[in-house]
């Protein structure tokens, strides 16, 4: 803790977990080598995993005193958010992924931009633990920074974010209807339109872990897709740009265009598929909510 800022009282950090026996050691040793010296928790919010995900973290509660494990069944990332956050104790809550990696000064660098701002996010590298096939579907930015997909307002990834629990409080918590996608956008845009201001905390570091498998791959893609329309529904009249049709119908083109990918190496297939499947997903999330966001 940096000068005269004041203590923070507790700061807790929420990870959702489904199905994540094969990485969520790996985060939880890095929160154990988190460099943040005042006193903070951590709660995994076990999301109804049908692998040994809940004997993993008995073991662990073990290891790390200070974790705690809560139970939210098989109802979407936000339902755990939400179970994690009203658990939580404390001041600050902090969201990561159980299939990440938290840089040692990831817990610090969100508090202290905490300090001064309601809600805030963090910088996802995402090299470390992606090979060409992952990185290839879903290329990484130029230089860390929100996320800006929509053209609306920036928004940072539930995988590395925090806020204030009272924000969360007077939010209602996150939108447990959004699953597959747009969840953590659909939140830090109510926010921001309910007047609270969001900043970047470059040094809070989260190592972000892509789907390497191409099927993997698409069905996220599909998912991402089919949220869009339904944000687009929520958010049009507060000035969420459209989607022009024929600037959907120049992408299909392009996509097309790209056919012979399919044949070729399978980072190439990888990236044509998940854009395939993000604009079918947004078809059939047009659809269904009645908006078209092609």
């Amino acid at each position: 803790m940096s000068g005269a800022a004041r203590p923070v009282r507790l700061v807790s950090v929420v990870v959702p977990a489904r199905n994540a026996e094969p990485t969520i050691a790996t985060q939880l040793e890095a929160l154990g080598r988190q460099t943040y010296p005042d006193p903070w928790e951590v709660i995994v919010v076990e999301n109804g995993s049908t692998d040994g995900t809940r004997g993993l973290l008995r073991s662990w509660q073990r290891r790390m005193p200070r974790l705690r494990v809560a139970f939210a069944g098989a109802a979407g990332v936000n339902r755990a958010r939400n179970l994690g956050c009203r658990q939580a104790d404390g001041e600050f809550v902090l969201l990561c992924d159980a299939d990440d990696v938290a840089a040692p000064g990831w817990v610090a660098a969100l508090v202290d931009a905490l300090r001064t701002s309601p809600a805030v996010g963090g910088a996802l590298e995402r090299r470390l633990l992606n090979g060409p096939v992952a990185l290839a579907a879903r290329p990484p930015k130029k230089a860390p920074a929100l996320l800006d997909t929509f053209g609306f307002l920036p928004y940072p990834a539930g995988a590395n974010c925090g806020f204030h629990k009272e924000l969360w409080s007077r939010l209602g918590g996150f939108d447990e209807s959004y699953r597959g996608g747009g969840d953590d956008a659909e939140f830090f845009w109510r926010a921001q339109l309910a007047g609270y201001r969001l900043a970047f905390a470059p040094d809070a570091v989260v190592h972000y872990r892509h789907r390497s498998d191409t099927r993997a791959i698409v069905r996220q893609a599909y998912g991402f897709g089919r949220s869009h329309p339904k944000l687009y529904r929520d958010f049009a009249a507060a000035g969420m740009p459209s989607s022009p049709p024929a600037e959907a119908a120049g992408a299909w083109c392009r996509l097309l265009a790209r056919a012979p990918d399919l044949l070729g190496p399978t980072d190439r297939r990888a990236a044509l598929l998940a854009q395939l499947a993000l604009r079918a997903g947004r078809a059939a999330g047009s659809a269904r909510h009645r908006r078209c966001y092609l």
